[in-house]
């Protein structure tokens, strides 16, 4: 709610993208086979956090704090919780992400991890997202349903676990190329989580 000038929250994003994605849907301006509205509005931010260049916290006493890209990197693209942040909540620790024990982390857990950085707002530069924001209203229209190279990027994906590969985001981006834009490739992993629900297992961004 208070931030720098030129910064803007991770949970206005979210609740600006889903309503952009409210009018979208309601003017039938969403593709074939793009998904629940949920699923776009988790794909869309987490599109735009890996675009930015910058990530900030917000310090009590109103200043940014540069931060770890690492805290917005997805583990389930069609989820809005990764390792660290709710996108809704958008603050240090707010994760509603279920670890491999099913288990959300304790208070204790969270302060050893974040320290005094634990519930500060994330921040992204404005001209990040308004850049970002106007390629999402065209992506979404695009008809999913018989994307060749998206099912095939999906395909690899599974190939690859099948196999019995390590397949981490970064390892399957090298193998698919550049047949997927940054967000057909989160669609694509999300295709092949559907599959083998392990794609979505916290902290497989680390090949852990």
């Amino acid at each position: 709610m208070f931030f720098e000038e030129g910064w803007t929250p991770l949970s206005e994003i979210t609740a600006d993208v889903f309503r952009r994605l409210q009018v979208l849907r309601a003017d039938k301006k969403i593709g074939r086979g793009q998904g629940s509205l949920g699923a776009i509005l988790a794909v869309s931010v987490w599109d735009i956090c890996e675009a930015t260049t910058k990530l900030g916290a917000t310090a009590p006493d109103g200043t940014v704090v540069s931060a770890s890209k690492d805290l917005v990197l997805w583990a389930d693209p069609t989820n809005l919780s990764n390792e660290h942040v709710n996108l809704r909540t958008g603050s240090v620790g707010s994760t509603e992400l279920p670890d491999a024990h099913g288990e959300l982390p304790d208070t204790e857990t969270q302060i050893a991890r974040y320290g005094p950085f634990l519930n500060l707002p994330l921040v992204i530069p404005i001209n990040t997202y308004q850049s970002s924001v106007g390629y999402m209203a065209e992506e979404v229209r695009e008809d999913l349903s018989q994307d060749t190279a998206l099912i095939d990027g999906a395909r690899t994906i599974l190939s690859m676990v099948e196999a019995g590969e390590l397949v981490t985001r970064e390892i399957a981006k090298v193998r698919i190329g550049t047949a997927l834009t940054r967000r057909k490739f989160k669609l694509a992993w999300a295709m092949a989580a559907a599959k083998r629900p392990d794609l979505k297992t916290p902290n497989r961004w680390q090949g852990l």
